[in-house]
């Protein structure tokens, strides 16, 4: 399956789970700037880097998962 995620624990959901993608990033626009800490929740990376990337130029550093707030 394309873009499905396999959860650590290993069982398999039809729902991918949802990560926040952090990147190390450098504006496009402007020359002199220092790279910065960017992050984004997203399902798949190529989903986080199409929210950023026509405004950075990035370069992966995490992926983590998305806690859900559980009610009991």
């Amino acid at each position: 399956m394309k873009n499905h995620t396999i959860p650590l624990t290993g069982r398999d959901s039809l729902i991918p789970n949802k990560f926040t993608w952090r990147f190390l990033a450098i504006s496009r626009s402007d020359r002199n700037a220092k790279p910065c800490r960017m992050s984004v929740e997203a399902h798949t990376e190529r989903e986080a880097r199409q929210v950023l990337s026509p405004h950075f130029i990035l370069s992966l550093a995490a992926r983590l998962p998305v806690l859900e707030v559980r009610h009991d």
